[in-house]
């Protein structure tokens, strides 16, 4: 009998502990998918600066250059662009962005600033573009700035509170 209240002990405190440890591992994913985005941003900036390189085809190769799932925003609007649906530059940012919210660790502030690029990208000259592209690099950096300062400080409470609150609970059944 002793075994079972032990085991039972063991699976509760490791339970919250592991939801704990998932917790902070997604504020750390969401630092990395901030900074893989704005990699990606900077990529396209490069590609249509200087290189003239048409939108979709440009952000295809953004797409490869970084890891899912901030690949998939890129590589879905590319795909949106060359299907020529008759659908607009926006919109299909938009849409590919509701996707990636699902998919990733992105919270509303992410989401917002990447959404505040849709109406301008592809709209004016390589030049006025570069500046689009360094203008949303800088919001993305100080969105980077803010999800790894989040992460520093909640990172020890989620990861510590977790196997805290298991213990917890464990001692408020026995």
């Amino acid at each position: 009998m002793l075994w079972l209240k032990t085991l039972g002990v063991i699976l509760v405190v490791s339970g919250f502990g592991s939801y704990g440890l998932m917790g902070a591992r997604s504020m750390d994913q969401r630092v990395e998918q901030i900074k893989n985005i704005r990699l990606a941003m900077r990529f396209l900036e490069k590609e249509i600066g200087y290189l003239h390189t048409p939108l979709p085809l440009a952000m295809a190769r953004a797409a490869q250059c970084i890891p899912a799932p901030a690949s998939s925003l890129f590589e879905d609007c590319s795909q949106k662009l060359r299907d020529r649906q008759g659908i607009t530059l926006n919109e299909a940012w938009s849409q590919s962005l509701e996707k990636i919210r699902q998919k990733s660790e992105l919270n509303n502030g992410d989401i917002t600033v990447l959404q505040s690029v849709a109406s301008q990208m592809g709209m004016s000259g390589a030049d006025e573009q570069k500046k689009l592209f360094a203008m949303i690099q800088e919001h993305l950096h100080i969105q980077e700035d803010k999800a790894r300062q989040e992460a520093e400080s909640g990172r020890k409470l989620r990861s510590y509170g977790g196997f805290i609150l298991g213990a917890t609970v464990v001692l408020l059944l026995l």
